[in-house]
């Protein structure tokens, strides 16, 4: 963000998705613009035009990916969306507000009861696969493990 870069990420859909290319002799791109702190650093996109978009995102793709003489090779846009809060931001202390959560949900003896979600293991889509496999495997040693059953004092 200090060298003036507002283009959050930028994933390769031609190679995850090869089968969906439009040209598979082209490369197509989507790239994520704006951020929680884009309206201090930059002004926000909530005014920008889908043109004023694109160029931000191909300036940022110049500067960060490609050779300076790709320049008057602008991208053929296929389509722009924007979506308000799409990434979620975690304010400081958010760590320590989840061991609290489980803290409470231990000490209040709720049990089968798993916390899981970008909120928690990460917003990137490996981090959510990864953390939810970890959950998962715990939801399955839950499940397995006898329950014990309360005692009745015959009468």
């Amino acid at each position: 963000r200090s060298q003036g870069i507002r283009t959050l990420g930028t994933i390769y859909v031609s190679s995850l998705f090869p089968d969906r290319l439009p040209d598979p002799d082209k490369v197509m791109l989507q790239h994520f613009i704006g951020g929680a702190r884009d309206p201090e650093l930059f002004g926000g996109i909530d005014h920008m035009s889908e043109s004023e978009l694109v160029e931000a995102t191909h300036r940022d793709t110049l500067k960060t990916m490609l050779k300076p003489s790709a320049a008057s090779d602008l991208p053929q846009v296929h389509g722009v969306r924007i979506w308000q809060k799409a990434i979620p931001q975690f304010e400081v202390g958010h760590s320590r507000r989840l061991e609290q959560a489980n803290a409470g949900l231990e000490a209040k003896g709720i049990k089968g009861l798993f916390l899981a979600g970008n909120y928690v293991g990460g917003v990137a889509l490996r981090q959510c696969v990864a953390y939810g496999l970890d959950v998962a495997k715990e939801v399955v040693a839950f499940v397995e493990t006898p329950a014990k059953q309360p005692q009745y004092e015959e009468a």
